[in-house]
């Protein structure tokens, strides 16, 4: 059976989460599974259902019109979504392979039901990882004078591939406000530092010199604001005075390829909802 999902938020009020009920069921649909937050931050309502419904690709249009003037109505910001249209995704990637094997080992036991055709990375290093799992490798070097060239090449290459959003898979280059903005609460980044303390570059250093006692990792959305997007996923490790540098950035790793593939899975399954720099992730 063929099935959609329905993202909203809106302002709260009485009944709203029996209209989005009712709605589903008068068009024939069956709800598999539905959850619902009220953000205080906001005074909103955040809420994603999951139905199946029969010939759900016919009636596409009819759904989406009459959801429209119920969204007019209640101020809603909505999007469906649907299974038949399966998410492109492209990785981003410098020297660091353990994200990018995870990813497609991932992919390849059916745990991220989105397609891989695309890898670019800024050195040549890990052609041969990405072509032995079917995705075709570009390697764009960048540099400060050719940083804007690279971009536009890579932006281009998306458009080629259908890409639907991006994966920085330990990318180790900062992305412009140009390229941000053509892909927006659509490129995931994983940062190896428990965000957001020690941002920016060599957190288990930092994090070292600082005695700290949990180091973890953050995915979360690329925006302008280094390191700062809405975060989706952290996860920690405990650490004492006995461990060096090195030995956390080995621990991290682990961590690391895991809140990464947790983030996307979520972004795959269209669980993620962003509103204020925050991110609501429904189960």
């Amino acid at each position: 059976m063929e099935t959609a999902v329905l993202k909203l938020h809106c302002p709260d009020r009485g009944g709203l989460v029996a209209r989005v009920s009712g709605f589903v069921f008068e068009h024939g649909g069956n709800i598999i599974a539905s959850h619902q937050h009220i953000e205080q931050l906001g005074d909103r309502l955040f809420m994603r259902v999951h139905f199946s419904l029969p010939e759900l690709d016919a009636g596409r249009p009819k759904l989406e019109a009459d959801f429209a003037e119920i969204a007019r109505e209640l101020e809603m910001v909505y999007e469906f979504t649907y299974s038949t249209t399966r998410k492109r995704m492209a990785i981003m990637v410098s020297k660091y392979d353990h994200c990018l094997h995870d990813l497609f080992f991932r992919h390849q036991y059916g745990e991220l039901g989105a397609d891989i055709p695309l890898v670019v990375s800024n050195h040549p290093d890990l052609r041969e990882i990405s072509e032995r799992f079917d995705a075709e490798f570009q390697h764009i070097p960048v540099s400060k004078e050719t940083k804007a060239e690279s971009e536009i090449r890579t932006l281009s290459l998306f458009d080629d591939y259908d890409i639907d959003f991006v994966v920085l898979a330990r990318y180790m280059q900062i992305l412009t406000p140009r390229f941000l903005k053509a892909y927006p609460n659509r490129i995931i980044n994983i940062h190896h530092g428990f965000l957001p303390a020690f941002k920016g570059a060599r957190p288990y250093h930092q994090a070292y010199e600082k005695g700290v006692k949990i180091i973890g990792a953050t995915s979360h959305y690329a925006t302008e604001d280094l390191d700062m997007g809405p975060i989706i996923a952290q996860e920690t490790v405990h650490v004492d005075h006995s461990h060096s540098a090195e030995d956390m950035l080995r621990l991290g790793r682990d961590v690391e390829k895991q809140v990464l593939a947790r983030a996307v899975k979520a972004h795959i399954e269209d669980k993620i909802m962003v509103y204020n720099n925050r991110t609501i992730v429904f189960d």
